[in-house]
């Protein structure tokens, strides 16, 4: 498909262009139909290839950065608050105890990294169309970054039951 700009760039998710007999291959990951023959039922599965697009499209990544940078922007908030409030936006749960002390080892492990690598930094901000908040800490909006779209595999997010 032709990408967008601008504001219809964000569009892209609700009005796909969608070929009768070849989906767009992001929507094949996730069991889309041929729309060759009416489906009452569709198939559900977990395959990696639904982690490989979720962990490396840039529509994806987009949307962490952009989650990251929202959690970022609220005032006077503790970081284990703000993993928390990740983890409820793509889960709509609250993360159980075992669950926020692996979101914070997580979140410390790419703080650590990005620290050391500034410029790994920069390029993971870099990724999609919509500009990176420059007035926020590379390094904190990076890690948290990769925190969201860790979350973004969990299986509430790509399944709903």
């Amino acid at each position: 498909y032709t990408q967008d700009h601008g504001d219809k760039l964000y569009r892209r998710s609700l009005y796909t262009f969608v070929r009768r007999t070849a989906p767009p291959p992001s929507m094949l990951s996730f069991d889309a139909g041929s729309r060759e023959v009416c489906t009452a039922n569709r198939e559900i599965t977990a395959t990696p290839l639904q982690s490989l697009v979720l962990m490396n499209d840039p529509q994806f990544i987009e949307a962490a950065r952009v989650l990251a940078e929202q959690l970022w922007k609220e005032p006077a908030v503790s970081l284990d608050e703000r993993l928390v409030r990740g983890f409820r936006a793509v889960t709509g749960r609250l993360p159980a105890s075992e669950e926020k002390q692996i979101l914070r080892r997580l979140y410390d492990e790419q703080w650590r990294y990005f620290s050391d690598q500034p410029a790994a930094a920069a390029q993971l901000l870099k990724t999609g169309e919509g500009p990176a908040d420059a007035t926020l800490s590379a390094t904190d909006v990076a890690a948290t970054t990769l925190v969201v779209s860790t979350l973004m595999n969990h299986d509430e997010f790509v399944m709903k039951r």
